[in-house]
């Protein structure tokens, strides 16, 4: 049987998150709870699987700013004409920066794999880790094709 409201505690475990978290999305105007006359926060299970969305776009990278679009441009159209029209823009736009990332990602796998193969080369070397110490280090070597090593290197 389910409950009809939760506290913020209640809340903040069921997800696993903080109390910090959903009132910072409060904040934000992302979720809007129940008050009671006193002020304490109620939540419904609406407003549990709102947040669920909230935390799993978060945690995926998208900005505040693109979650609230997405939440609540439908409840500023007059019709599910105008909604959908600019939602499926809002969500297009967001699929297209998801791709760009996912390049952008591969392309640093690529690199780390690149950068710990050398790294790897290092096993069993007595030299100094530095230019001075190991003037023919492959990391040194390869610090301007693989920007990861200049983390590394000196």
């Amino acid at each position: 049987m389910s409950r009809e409201y939760f506290k913020i505690g209640e809340v903040a475990a069921m997800l696993d998150t903080t109390v910090r978290t959903i009132r910072y999305y409060e904040e934000e105007g992302l979720l809007v709870p129940h008050r009671t006359d006193g002020g304490t926060r109620l939540y419904s299970e609406h407003h549990i699987d709102r947040l669920r969305a909230i935390l799993h776009l978060a945690e995926n990278g998208f900005p505040l700013d693109v979650i609230g679009l997405i939440g609540y441009t439908r409840q500023t159209c007059a019709t599910g004409d105008e909604g959908s029209k600019k939602l499926i823009g809002i969500l297009d736009s967001t699929i297209s920066d998801i791709e760009a990332k996912i390049t952008e990602l591969k392309a640093l796998k690529s690199e780390l794999i690149a950068a710990s193969k050398l790294v790897a080369r290092c096993k069993g070397c007595r030299n100094e880790p530095s230019s001075k110490g190991c003037p023919e280090c492959p990391l040194n070597k390869n610090l301007a094709k693989i920007e990861a090593l200049n983390l590394i290197w000196e």
